[in-house]
């Protein structure tokens, strides 16, 4: 979210207070292996392999949202055409292009290229054009019955988020939207009609900013994976070339900040406090559990290194070349929060109509004090490998 961008070191000294492992996830923690490397070499090994992983796992998220951009094209050249069955083929592309995006968040919350950088003064990257949350369902309808309201990319571009974070004109929540419409149904998503989309006049705007949106995301996710390309003068480039040390705790900061904070306390907890499902990450199309998984499996991807060359000398490996005995801790503690982010019940909104003390909520909070937990022992992990991560500036690379 817009405004959650800019993270206190307060706030990750505070995740790392928890350092709570569930004993039976500890018991089921395989042994931890013997150090194979140097930790000097462990450490630059991982650095290179976060660069790889995270251009292919953006890459991965704009080829989804390609396929989804074909399928709104289709879907608004024959608007007369259009039908229940065919806007359910496009809402199961969105919901389709949704996890490879969530896995993609553990590289936030640092200043790498989704949140800083594609302004012209570097201050902001484009993740408030991308995912931007809550929506102001209100604040979309407005521009869509106003016909002197010009729906292009600009126009969208230049109102999200302008006068309220929550007034999102563009991404994935904005595009949930007029896929679904609002959720009034406690067991079910939106429904919004095929006929909202079909004729002239508001039905014609309607299908117009669905498209520019689509366009928009595209777009941004475009930036994001050219800034992690190989071999380019961008991100990536300036990445590989800090310190190792550096760069872990960029690594360390983006995915401990997204378990104990952005997951635990934003997206979880405050859900579960407000009982409202307006503050359920994906409200419209009920598949909050399914960022919540997203989420939590990015943070496993980019410890163990899995899909990439490297794998095998990853953040893990120099971990446990350090501290088999931190590895381990992490290692099963990081089960257990996948585990835990797997067997939320759905809808996530029926959980919050539940009483406090409900078997529903305590899987919630269970996986809240998990990630919490989780996050206090990333914490740790960059301690043993003297990473300080209450005080990684740009700065430390001098």
């Amino acid at each position: 979210m817009t405004a959650r961008q800019t993270i206190p070191a307060l706030v990750l000294a505070a995740c790392g207070a928890a350092a709570h492992v569930h004993a039976q996830a500890q018991a089921q923690a395989p042994a931890p292996p013997a150090p194979t490397v140097r930790p000097a070499e462990a450490m630059r090994a991982a650095v290179e392999n976060y660069a790889e992983l995270a251009h292919r796992a953006y890459a991965e998220a704009l080829d989804r949202a390609r396929a989804f951009q074909g399928e709104v094209r289709a879907f608004v050249r024959a608007p007369a055409r259009s039908s229940d069955a065919k806007l359910a083929r496009l809402r199961q592309a969105w919901l389709d292009m949704r996890p490879a995006y969530g896995r993609t968040e553990t590289f936030r919350f640092y200043q790498g290229p989704i949140d800083f950088g594609k302004q012209p003064d570097g201050s902001m990257g484009p993740e408030p054009l991308i995912d931007g949350w809550p929506v102001n369902e209100a604040n979309i309808e407005y521009i869509i019955n106003d016909a002197s309201v010009p729906i292009t990319r600009a126009t969208l571009v230049e109102r999200n988020a302008r006068d309220d974070e929550a007034d999102v004109t563009t991404g994935f929540h904005a595009l949930e939207f007029l896929l679904w419409g609002p959720d009034t149904d406690p067991d079910g998503p939106g429904n919004r009609p095929a006929r909202d989309f079909v004729g002239a006049g508001v039905a014609a705007r309607r299908r117009a900013y669905l498209q520019v949106a689509a366009d928009l995301l595209v777009e941004n996710l475009e930036y994001v994976v050219a800034e992690w390309r190989p071999a380019r003068d961008n991100y990536r480039a300036r990445f590989l070339a800090m310190k190792a040390n550096l760069g872990v705790g960029h690594m360390l900061t983006g995915m401990s900040v997204l378990a104990g904070f952005e997951v635990a306390t934003e997206r979880l907890t405050t859900a579960l406090d407000s009982g409202s499902q307006e503050d359920e990450h994906s409200c419209f199309s009920d598949s909050t559990h399914l960022d919540i998984a997203a989420d939590v499996q990015g943070i496993a991807d980019v410890y163990y290194g899995r899909g990439t060359r490297y794998q095998g000398a990853a953040l893990a490996s120099a971990v446990n070349a350090v501290n088999p005995a931190i590895g381990a801790r992490i290692a099963a503690q990081l089960a257990s929060s996948v585990e835990l982010a797997r067997a939320l019940d759905v809808p996530f909104d029926r959980t919050l109509a539940t009483a406090p003390g409900s078997p529903q909520r305590q899987k919630v909070e269970a996986l809240v004090t998990a990630l919490q937990d989780l996050a206090g022992l990333l914490r740790l992990g960059g301690g043993v490998l003297g990473v300080n991560l209450t005080r990684m500036t740009e700065g430390d690379n001098d």
